[in-house]
Order: structure tokens, then C-alpha cells, then sequence
């Protein structure tokens, strides 16, 4: 037994521990990163540990769920082993003597994966019992499936290498003959470039049965021999890592297939797997100079995703990339906003408001004028979607389910959108006679299903490799990247169908059957945004009035469907444009447009999260309309978070935050920055309107610290949908809701 700290050191395990911190720091990256992402504040920030610490599949959270997740794990941990070991096995000559000598390097290679282990399933436990509300017995449960997936894996690979690799004995009575001659293993073929035997210290091993033994000696073996049983488990290991590989490409053909979506956290550990087998080759075939190879390999492939070699390029659906791309340029904007042409839109979009005032007059007594309705809704990821659904299914109950026949526009960001994206065509099939109840509290629950599962599954076995796989829409193919699947799960959740264009509503919303919805988008070149509406907007484009024109003022948005007339933009689908919307960072895509040159575009709440500026420019351009025909105008806001919190503390402050503050300063406040100006704007705008303006304000608040709020993800967490739900009662929204009560009835 091993007695004394000079033996616990030369002991396998602790010389294994110590190489790993010493040579591999590229491989305890991946174990760094997994424990970030699962117990530290960013992934908490993105909602990450959900989906590791509560994994679904096939629907639900259970044994089967955990098992998955087990074997993805057992991948990565075979991965981690079978890389050192070929690696390091030179260094330890010992082992060639062993049995299984693979087995016993996996054992006594451990250290950090059982950390890790005894780390996860803590934080399981914790989040199973504090957000998901599991009783002992069923995590209990729980965790025995991972550990079945685990234990299922390690079988399988003890079985593949028990057939398939040999120790030096089994090598020598293989070839009794040969060793006979005195030139025995020179019949036996070796590299000349072989690495030379290091013979690092071990004076102690673990068994397979978990005893301690002392190593022994393998002086009387010729040196080339168990190089030679060495290398044949090199080649045995890299067929293994070709499996993996193979899986996670099979994975993304079979995407759409409810049986191949595994637990993301399942889909991460075979990734990681992946990763590590590529970067222990690099390590592996270039010595010394592995970790240079490793950083020219990635900047290399960062140079060459310039070029779409590998169609890593995100687009949108519907619109037409084949043909001759449109001018991005100053000229172009200013011919598309000429005084006439907005006047000319003014024009039909004031039709739009006659509709929507014959459609709101009350038949007993016309000379009653309405009150004009706008709906604003902030991003937020699934967080700000179900907040979103609940207070407008609110808001509806108390308007007497006349909400949307009230509402002129509705505009937003990002998850906002993905509310009332559905509510609106709820409400559109239940106006064509379909049973629908739009006050079912189920429609907020199917805004809340989780969407990151399937996107970053996409992410790993497909988009992070090469989007190879295609879809036609129409007379145009697509790459089906992780944009395409978040559209696909998108509509699955919501019943939803997934070609509906944005020209598909033009005419509701022309007869005010259905609400005006305008999605916006920020180009990543010059920060002007898109303006996505079936309906002429040209006036949403620059300030417009008298001498505005000739006065040049800047022309910072764009109307999306006169801009790619020629592209097909009313064939842009519903789903793409609400995409656009919501670019969530690293989640979603940077789609590119098909102008010249090129334009990326990212997520519509980067200037305006609250969608109150497309709200704005309607009031602005149609006031004399709205003062002349309506008794006044109701905005309703719906934000996931506060709009005023008390002012921060400064720290105190060091040398290095003296240089980072400013920045950073500025990128923590760009909302509240966003919601001064709007609000100046607005109050303007209610002097213009004749004190007519009012302004309903819900907020998604938590009752204590930030932190215990729902994650700003795609995934939410039982206790995240709870609180949501919880958060109507609070104090301020029901304020807002006894505000909005009132207003209804005058």
C-alpha cells in the first residue's frame, strides 16, 4: 500500500494529474469551459445551465433524458483518455506489460473527470430541487441514468478495445516464431520518425479492481515491442474518434427526426469529444509544435469562412439570391425616399387608418371617436415571448377580446416578436372562423418550449463543422443551418405554418382585419435598420416634412420591400423577417442580404429594444390624421425587464477599470440611453398630438435580486415559466392593468 506523500507523488494518478496541467492546457480548456458554462455567472447570464442540468428529450426531463446525456459524457470522457494516452504513453513503458493497459490509463487518468462528475451532479441536484421542484427520489432516478448512459459507454469501449488492442505478451506469443531467430523484430516494420521512450517515474498504479499494486519492470522487453503494442492502439483510438465524428455528422442529416434530437448537453460532450481527438492529433503530429499548429489551424479557418467556402454564410427565406443584387448606397436610399413616393404612401397608409376607424366606430352613436392603439414589445428570448403572450392575453380579457380590433401597429424586438407573431395569427384564423380561444394560456406556454435544444444541436453537428445540408422553398435552395431550424421548431411549437410570407397578410392588414406589424432589423454596416412590412413605409425612412428633403437629413431606415423589389422581398417568409428581428447573439445567425456589397444584419433591439420608434414615425407622420379622427392614442409597452432601476454604485475604482469603464459603461447603458431619447421623443410628440398620448407600462420583475429573474434564453425552466406567470400579480402590472381598464371603457 501506498504509505507516505513521496509515494502518493510517483503514484499514477497524481503523475497523470500533474502531465495534464503541465502539457495539456489545451485540453483542460474543454473541462474549464463545460464548468463555466454550467455553474459560472455567463452561462447562468444565457440560460446554458438549464440545459445541462435539466436536459429534455423526446419531450420530457426523466431517466431516458439523463441516460442520453450519460452517454454523451462517457464519449467525452473516453475522448479525454484515449488522447493522452496516445499522447503520453511513451512515457510510462510500463504499461505495455499490463493486461489491458488502456483500461488501467483510463482508470488512473480520472482525477479530473471525477471532479467534474461529483461537481455536475451537484448542481443537478440543486437545480432540480430549486427550480424544477423534483423530489429526491425522482432526481435520484435521475442521476442513475446518466450513470447507466456513463457505464453503457464504458462498456462498449472496453468491449472494442478488449477485441481489438494487445499487450506486449499477447504481441510475443503472437509471434513465438519469429522472437525464436536472434532477428526477430527486425522483421517487424518501424518508423524511423518513432518517438523516442521517455521513462517517467511511476511507482504505483490503480487496478481494475481498485487495489494499488507496484509497477513492474519491462527491462526484458526489447523497447520496439511495445512501441509496436503502443501504436496499434493508436490506430485502434483514431477508429474510435472516426465513430464520433461520424455520429455527430449523422446527427445533423437526422435533425428533423424527434428520436436524433439529443439533449444539447448530450450533443456538447460528443462535441467536445470531437474538438479534443482534432486538437490531440495536431498535438500529436507536430510535437513541439503543437499549440502553434493549433492557432494557425484556427486562424486559417477563420480567414477562409470570408470566403463561403464551406457555406457558413446565413440567409433569409423567400427572398431571391440568384439574381442581380441590390445597390446599397446613398443614391439608392434617396431615390427610394423622394417626397413624392412618401407622400404617394402616405396616401394608401391613410386608407389603412380609414379602414381601421370604420372597423372601430361604434354603429349606435358615429359621432364617438375611437381610441387608436399601438402595441409595443422589447427582446428578451423566450423570457420576454411568454411575458409578452401573458399581458397581451391580459389586455385582451379586459377589452372584451377586442385587443387586436383596437390595435393599429405592433413593433418590437426580438423574443417580444415571437409572441406576437402567433397572437396575430391566432387571431387572423380565429376572424376566418376557426375555434380558437385567444386567452388560452396554453398559447404562452407553446411560446415557451424550448428552442435551444434544437439550435444548438444544429450548432454543433452541423453549422459548427458545414451547413452541407440544403432545402428548397419555392424556386430557391437554401443552406439548413441553424437559422432554418429555429424557424422549423419555431412553427412545430406554435402550430404554425412554416412558408407563410409577410405578403400573405398584406391584404388583412389593408382592410384592418388584422393589426399592422412591423419587424426591423440593424445593418451591422451602418447601423440603419430595414423596416419589414407588406405595406409601403417609405416615410419610416427619413424625417419628413417641409424642406426636409433638400435640407438632407439623414436617411437611417429602410423600407425593406420597395428595396428588394427585385429580390422578392414580399416573399420574404414570416418566420425569416421575425428571425431577422431576433438575432440573439452566438444563438442565432448574422443572415447576409443580397445587396452590393454586402450586408450583414443583426438583432432589431440593438437601437431600439422597446419597438417604440416605428410607433413614433407613425405619430409623427400622421398626427394631423390621429388628432382629426381619433379621441386619442394608447401605447401599451411591454418590456422583460425594469425600464428605471436606481442608480448604480460606482466602485472603486483600479488602474486597469480606469481604461475598460468608459467602454463598457456605455455598452451596460446603450438601453437606458435608447429609452431617454425615445421618451423625449414621445413627450414631444404628445404636445404635438394635444395631450392625447397615454402610456401603459408592463414590466417582467423579479420580487428580490436580479439573479433569481428567468434566464434570457431560449430554453426557460419550470420555475422561469412559474414566475413569468407570477409576475402579472406584482404590484406594477397591476397597476398598469387597472390604467389600461380604464382607458378601454372612456
Amino acid at each position: 500500500m501506498v504509505k507516505t506523500l513521496k509515494e502518493i507523488y510517483y503514484s499514477f494518478p497524481i503523475q497523470l494529474l500533474l502531465l495534464s496541467f503541465k502539457r495539456q492546457q489545451f485540453l483542460l480548456i474543454f473541462w474549464i469551459f463545460l464548468t463555466v458554462i454550467i455553474v459560472g455567472k455567463f452561462g447562468t447570464r444565457i440560460g446554458m445551465p438549464a440545459v445541462f442540468l435539466d436536459p429534455e428529450y423526446l419531450g420530457h426531463v426523466d431517466y431516458l433524458s439523463f441516460a442520453v446525456v450519460g452517454i454523451g459524457f462517457g464519449a467525452m470522457f473516453v475522448t479525454w483518455n484515449v488522447v493522452m494516452y496516445i499522447l503520453h504513453s511513451y512515457r510510462y513503458p510500463f504499461m505495455a506489460s499490463l493486461r489491458f493497459p488502456l483500461g488501467m490509463f483510463f482508470i488512473n487518468n480520472s482525477i479530473i473527470p471525477l471532479a467534474f462528475i461529483i461537481s455536475y451532479f451537484t448542481a443537478i441536484v440543486l437545480f432540480q430541487v430549486n427550480n424544477e421542484f423534483k423530489g429526491f427520489a425522482i432526481i435520484f432516478f435521475d442521476l442513475l441514468g446518466f450513470s447507466a448512459g456513463f457505464a453503457f459507454m464504458i462498456l462498449i469501449t472496453t468491449v472494442f478495445f478488449s477485441l481489438t488492442n494487445q499487450n506486449a505478451g499477447s504481441i510475443i506469443a503472437a509471434n513465438k516464431e519469429k522472437i525464436r531467430t536472434k532477428k526477430a523484430f527486425r522483421r517487424v516494420q518501424f518508423s524511423d520518425a518513432m518517438e523516442p521512450l521517455y521513462n517517467n517515474r511511476v511507482d504505483y498504479y490503480v487496478t481494475n479492481t481498485l487495489g494499488v499494486r507496484h509497477t513492474r519492470t519491462v527491462d526484458n522487453y526489447d523497447p520496439k515491442l511495445y512501441q509496436l503494442v503502443f501504436r496499434r492502439h493508436h490506430w485502434n483510438a483514431f477508429i474510435a474518434f472516426v465513430c464520433a465524428f461520424a455520429a455527430l455528422i449523422a446527427a445533423g442529416f437526422l435533425l428533423e427526426n424527434p428520436f436524433f434530437q439529443f439533449p444539447i448537453a448530450a450533443s456538447a460532450f460528443l462535441f467536445v469529444s470531437v474538438l479534443m481527438s482534432l486538437f490531440g492529433m495536431f498535438l500529436y503530429w507536430t510535437g513541439g509544435w503543437g499549440s502553434t499548429a493549433i492557432i494557425v489551424f484556427l486562424v486559417v479557418a477563420n480567414q477562409l469562412t470570408k470566403y463561403d467556402l464551406f457555406g457558413l454564410q446565413n440567409t433569409v427565406y423567400g427572398l431571391n439570391y440568384k439574381t442581380e443584387k441590390a445597390a446599397y448606397n446613398l443614391d439608392r436610399f434617396r431615390a427610394l425616399s423622394t417626397d413624392s413616393i412618401i407622400e404617394k404612401d402616405k396616401v394608401y397608409v391613410t386608407q389603412i387608418f380609414e379602414n381601421w376607424k370604420a372597423k372601430n366606430t361604434d354603429p349606435k352613436d358615429p359621432t364617438k371617436k375611437p381610441m387608436l392603439y399601438f402595441i409595443n414589445v422589447s427582446g428578451g428570448g423566450l423570457r420576454s415571448g411568454m411575458f409578452v403572450m401573458s399581458v397581451l392575453q391580459n389586455c385582451d380579457s379586459l377589452a372584451g377580446g377586442k385587443l387586436l380590433d383596437k390595435t393599429f401597429l405592433i413593433s418590437g424586438a426580438s423574443g417580444g416578436m415571437f409572441a406576437t407573431t402567433y397572437l396575430r395569427e391566432l387571431f387572423l384564423q380565429k376572424k376566418e372562423g376557426f375555434p380558437v380561444n385567444i386567452r388560452d394560456r396554453q398559447y404562452a406556454f407553446n411560446v415557451a418550449k424550448d428552442l435551444l435544444n434544437p439550435l444548438a444541436l444544429s450548432i454543433l453537428s452541423n453549422d459548427g463543422l458545414a451547413p452541407i445540408h440544403k432545402f428548397k422553398l419555392g424556386n430557391y435552395t437554401y443552406a439548413q443551418d441553424r437559422g432554418y431550424i429555429f424557424e422549423k421548431f419555431y412553427c412545430r411549437n406554435t402550430s404554425l405554418r412554416f412558408d407563410k410570407t409577410i405578403n400573405d397578410y398584406k391584404d388583412a392588414e389593408f382592410k384592418a382585419k388584422i393589426p399592422m406589424m412591423i419587424y426591423y432589423t440593424t445593418v451591422m454596416n451602418d447601423s440603419r435598420r430595414f423596416f419589414i412590412s407588406p405595406q409601403p413605409v417609405s416615410f419610416l425612412m427619413r424625417p419628413y416634412g417641409k424642406n426636409a428633403e433638400g435640407n438632407q437629413l439623414a436617411i437611417d431606415g429602410i423600407d425593406f420591400c420597395r428595396f428588394f423589389e427585385k429580390q422578392d422581398g414580399a416573399n420574404l417568409l414570416v418566420t425569416s423577417a421575425m428571425r431577422m428581428d431576433a438575432t440573439f447573439p452566438f444563438i442565432l445567425p448574422n443572415p447576409v442580404l443580397p445587396t452590393s456589397p454586402s450586408t450583414y444584419v443583426m438583432d432589431g433591439g440593438v437601437l431600439d429594444d422597446a419597438g417604440v420608434e416605428p410607433t413614433f414615425r407613425f405619430l409623427q407622420t400622421f398626427k394631423d390624421w390621429i388628432n382629426k379622427n381619433t379621441s386619442g392614442v394608447v401605447v401599451i409597452e411591454i418590456r422583460d425587464d425594469k425600464k428605471q432601476d436606481e442608480p448604480a454604485e460606482q466602485l472603486q475604482t483600479t488602474m486597469m477599470s480606469r481604461f475598460t469603464d468608459p467602454l463598457g459603461t456605455v455598452y451596460i447603458n446603450m438601453d437606458r440611453m435608447q429609452d431617454f431619447l425615445i421618451d423625449q421623443k414621445l413627450n414631444y410628440m404628445d404636445d404635438e398630438l394635444r395631450g392625447k398620448l397615454n402610456f401603459v407600462l408592463f414590466e417582467y420583475t423579479a420580487d428580490k435580486k436580479k439573479d433569481e429573474k428567468a434566464a434570457m434564453s431560449m430554453h426557460l425552466s419550470q420555475r422561469d415559466k412559474n414566475d413569468i406567470i407570477k409576475s402579472l400579480d406584482r404590484s406594477n402590472n397591476v397597476a398598469a392593468f387597472n390604467k389600461l381598464k380604464i382607458l378601454l371603457h372612456q
